[in-house]
């Protein structure tokens, strides 16, 4: 089953579709209304609870309503779709090893797990506990350190590629 989900999105046709959509739902992130994007915690590194505190004042019990429904709707399927881009892409270009795929399933796993501790501050505001946003910013880091990794280890795939 695992084998055939990694083929599927790693075939062309597939890979455009997902970028397609990666984007798509990208635009939807910036159209988001009470300036959700500009304040979304997903975006930051090293948060602390005056960075929530400051956020989520800004965002407005709107926007924070918003943000919830966002964070457990949109921002379930964008990872979904970056880690099947990612992983597409490392199909091809790293045949004989399975064990490197491990680093975007790191990455979607770290921000499946931020939603979940986003949404818990937002739904708890303004009752913010420092463990919940440490957490949250944890959880938040680690995805964007795993996203960085998987990202330079496409690049070299691409590299390597490009000179054989």
């Amino acid at each position: 089953m695992i084998s055939k989900y990694l083929h599927l999105v790693s075939s062309t046709k597939s890979q455009i579709t997902i970028f397609i959509l990666l984007n798509i739902c990208g635009l939807i992130f910036l159209l988001l209304p009470h300036n959700i994007f500009s304040n979304m915690l997903d975006l930051e590194l090293f948060y602390s609870k005056e960075n929530v505190v400051t956020n989520f004042n800004a965002l407005g019990p709107d926007g924070r309503s918003v943000y919830v429904l966002s964070s457990l709707i949109l921002d379930t399927l964008y990872p979904i779709l970056y880690t099947s881009l990612i992983l597409g892409a490392y199909v091809k270009l790293f045949k004989s090893s399975e064990v490197i795929l491990l680093i975007p399933l790191t990455a979607f796993s770290f921000d499946i797990l931020e939603n979940i501790q986003i949404t818990r501050l937002i739904l708890n505001f303004p009752n913010v506990n420092e463990t919940h946003v440490y957490l949250a910013s944890m959880a938040t880091s680690s995805k964007w350190i795993a996203i960085s990794i998987a990202i330079l280890f496409l690049i070299y795939g691409i590299i390597k590629k490009r000179k054989k």
